[in-house]
């Protein structure tokens, strides 16, 4: 059949009111026509004086039906896709035509009309109820052994957050090798390119990572698929733009949702243009870009409201990261309600792994701040029981622990947990680097070193290989906009423990004009202390805070300061003092203490003496009371 009858089929049909084409969309279903006692009298005259070339009563057969098959195939060829579901009227009258094919045992057509209206996308059209009674409709041994209706129950799975459902449903069918992605790439003879491109998908949903010849074999694949089938081309830039996000190649991922969302236009696919929208959203928040970020919200809650059913959990979703952004421009408590409130639902709802990473990074940075380091390490247990979690998921959620411990001066439990990754980025191997930071390019090893080097930090700022350590970094062009933000903060606190004030002072000048530049606070908010430390030298706090904006910067974060960081500075304890009580909270010995900060036993004595005196206590063990007590510690 020619396709362009079709398409000029299918702008007649626009010329027409929804009541006709509800009637039509029902005939191109039903070949063999509509009872005419179904159908108005009114309604009938109006379509037929119309249409009278095309349809005919047939009062005979008693029934409305296209006066030859050829027309009967160009209607229903034009009501396949975007023209039937771009009008609401429209999708209700395929779902009842679905639904009545069903109910007389026509599941040919049935299974036509379900994969007219989006296939395993249906739910995107039309919502989870209605694609889960869909499915319902057709016999089971239909449903097990008809691709489409597995695909599409595989994807309702995914987005109901059962990833394990969703592999049993394609290991029962394909067999357990098929939830392996590298063997279905590589043997095409086996596995059909709808089947390829759906399998890359589902590893997203998995967090499975893709190597370069996987990712070459996909750009292959889509090579085969039309470029009309705007469906499966946004679909697959959507999945490779989460591969993209991953490695941190922000420019790559901002291209490719930009043909996702062209091809999702195109289809009309609203809601998966809204999950476009929501993602370049958060393409700016790891970029730091917070304008960006809240154009690109508005633009997906407007796309949202297009979406013709209720979908709950997208609607969380856009608040998790409206409460986001909020959070970056310094008001914690809408995000922390959000977490309250809305994680269980949340939480165990379709989530992509870029999504689970940035409500953990900033749920339990927030949860640290606002409520407790304890609340924040139950928020992030519930992350670890997820059935999808890879490696890499799980060391994830261990660096975001981590980097709340170090925040609340917690440092050996903070090195504990750092050891026990897994990884060749480990302390001795960041205490030997230089020139291999340049180097690092894997997102999650340059993290893996910031956290080591933020220890080093911490314990000995006066080790002279830091400041070269931290200059590597910093020419590393894998490093994000945010990670130089923290590591121009550390360079300005280690160049000021070396006495190079000049130093100093240009790169803490160059961390809160790149924090006003963005709009963003947050990639300062681990380290407020620190800053807080550089900002009490006089040598420096007059020389940055020189500008408005630089002073708003730091009003914005002083409003977030720990209870800490606070409570420490009124106490009147020094940075080594605080150092040493918080080891002794941990239950370090005198020699341990020694040990850990490089001093002797009679200088950390001397530093009890003067806690004690400070705090208004006579031993070590009200010592460590005071301090939970003040809550400096949890």
């Amino acid at each position: 059949m020619d396709s362009a009858e079709a398409l000029i089929v299918s702008d007649l049909l626009a010329t027409l009111d929804g009541q006709h084409v509800a009637l039509l969309s029902r005939l191109a279903y039903q070949p063999q026509g509509i009872p005419l006692d179904e159908i108005s009298p009114a309604l009938l005259d109006s379509l037929t004086g119309r249409l009278r070339s095309t349809l005919v009563a047939d009062k005979a057969a008693g029934v409305l039906r296209p006066r030859s098959p050829h027309v009967g195939a160009l209607l229903a060829s034009a009501f396949d896709g975007a023209a039937l579901r771009e009008d609401t009227s429209g999708g209700a009258a395929l779902l009842r035509a679905l639904s009545q094919a069903q109910a007389r045992n026509d599941f040919d057509t049935a299974l036509r009309l379900f994969r007219s209206g989006g296939g395993h996308f249906f739910m995107h059209f039309f919502g989870m109820e209605a694609c889960q009674q869909a499915i319902a409709g057709f016999p089971e041994q239909m449903r097990r052994e008809t691709r489409t209706l597995i695909f599409a129950s595989a994807m309702h799975a995914l987005k109901a957050g059962n990833v394990s459902r969703a592999r049993h449903l394609i290991a029962h069918h394909f067999g357990a090798e098929a939830n392996d992605l590298t063997r279905v790439l590589e043997k095409t003879d086996r596995y059909c390119l709808d089947f390829r491109l759906f399998r890359f998908l589902m590893a997203m949903y998995e967090d499975r990572p893709i190597t370069d010849t996987m990712r070459e074999r996909l750009f292959d694949a889509l090579g085969e698929v039309p470029l009309e089938d705007h469906l499966q081309r946004g679909s697959f830039y959507n999945a490779m733009l989460e591969v993209f996000v991953r490695r941190r190649q922000f420019d790559a991922a901002v291209e490719l949702a930009r043909r996702a969302r062209f091809h999702y236009q195109r289809a009309e696919a609203h809601l998966l243009g809204f999950y476009i929208d929501l993602y370049l959203a958060i393409l700016a928040l790891m970029r730091g870009t917070l304008p960006a970020a809240k154009s690109h919200l508005r633009d997906a809650g407007e796309t949202l409201q297009k979406v013709p059913f209720e979908t709950p959990s997208d609607k969380r979703i856009l608040g998790l990261v409206s409460a986001v952004i909020r959070y970056e421009q310094g008001e914690v408590r809408p995000l922390v309600d959000f977490l309250n409130d809305e994680f269980d639902q949340f939480a165990y709802g379709e989530i992509w792994p870029t999504v689970a990473e940035l409500a953990i990074n900033y749920g339990g940075q927030a949860l640290s701040r606002c409520i407790a380091i304890p609340a924040a390490r139950v928020f992030l247990d519930k992350w670890r029981v997820q059935e999808w979690r890879s490696n890499r998921f799980r060391t994830l959620i261990t660096l975001r622990e981590v980097a709340i411990l170090q925040s609340g001066n917690r440092w050996q439990e903070a090195a504990d947990l750092l050891t026990a990754v897994q990884s060749r980025i480990n302390r001795t191997w960041v205490e030997g680097a230089a020139d291999n930071l340049l180097r690092l390019v894997d997102p999650q090893e340059i993290a893996l070193a910031m956290a080591w080097l933020r220890h080093l930090i911490w314990e000995v700022p006066s080790r002279p290989m830091l400041r070269e350590q931290l200059a590597a970094l910093l020419r590393n062009d894998h490093v994000t906009e945010r990670q130089r933000i923290t590591l121009l903060l550390w360079s300005a606190h280690v160049a000021r423990h070396q006495r190079d004030i000049t130093a100093a002072r240009s790169a803490l000048l160059k961390v809160l004009e790149a924090s006003a530049r963005l709009g963003s606070i947050i990639p300062l908010v681990d380290d407020a202390a620190m800053l807080e430390r550089l900002l009490a030298d006089k040598r420096l706090r007059q020389f940055v805070l020189a500008s408005s904006e630089t002073r708003q910067v730091v009003r914005r974060i002083r409003a977030m300061e720990t209870p800490i960081a606070e409570g420490a500075r009124r106490a009147g304890l020094t940075r080594r003092e605080m150092k040493v009580l918080l080891l002794v909270v941990e239950g370090g010995t005198n020699k341990y203490v020694a040990r850990q900060l490089g001093i002797s036993e009679v200088t950390v004595k001397f530093h009890l003496s003067n806690i004690y005196r400070k705090i208004g206590c006579r031993r070590r063990s009200e010592a460590v009371a005071t301090a939970r007590a003040l809550g400096w510690v949890a």
